[in-house]
């Protein structure tokens, strides 16, 4: 027998379940980053027709949100990592359709605003494709009504929390 097939089946799936969780937080990182590199508050700002704009506040506030959830991600995922939680690949999973729909936000936003939003190249080349890797590469969601509401409510919760966090620390 080889040493892979000595090896049980749930120690072959960490190695590969961390590195899923670092490419989640590697390519949340580099979008957080072109986000603000290339002035997101001021883009949105631009279009106060387009929902969300108000939220985003300055840049300094917007820099301690995005901040704040790249730390939050990364947290969750060196806990998901280092403790082995049984809810690490369904959490992960789920970031990863976040994720996903982050990216295609921004298509979106990018062709309804006919300019391009900043974040558009690494959602569309990072957080997509990532997104949808870590989503193969991971036993399937089971999608119940509890499980979409979760999704979507920490999902919300996380943004809105960190925008609103950023206001409440900012002057």
């Amino acid at each position: 027998m080889s040493q892979i097939e000595d090896t049980p089946p749930q120690a072959r799936v960490l190695p590969r379940l961390a590195a899923l969780w670092g490419l989640a937080v590697g390519t949340l990182a580099v979008h957080n980053i072109e986000e603000w590199l290339l002035d997101l508050t001021g883009w949105m700002a631009d279009r106060p027709w387009l929902p969300g704009g108000a939220l985003h506040g300055d840049q300094t506030r917007f820099t301690l949100a995005l901040l704040t959830v790249t730390a939050l991600f990364a947290g969750t995922a060196i806990v998901a990592v280092l403790a082995r939680p049984r809810w690490s690949a369904g959490v992960l999973a789920c970031a990863a359709y976040a994720l996903v729909a982050n990216g295609v936000s921004h298509i979106v936003m990018s062709l309804v605003s006919r300019d391009p939003m900043p974040g558009l190249f690494s959602g569309a080349l990072l957080l997509v494709p990532a997104g949808l890797v870590i989503i193969r590469r991971l036993p399937p969601v089971r999608w119940t009504l509890g499980a979409v509401l979760i999704t979507v409510g920490a999902a919300l919760a996380l943004v809105f929390g960190s925008l609103g966090l950023a206001a409440a620390l900012t002057p």
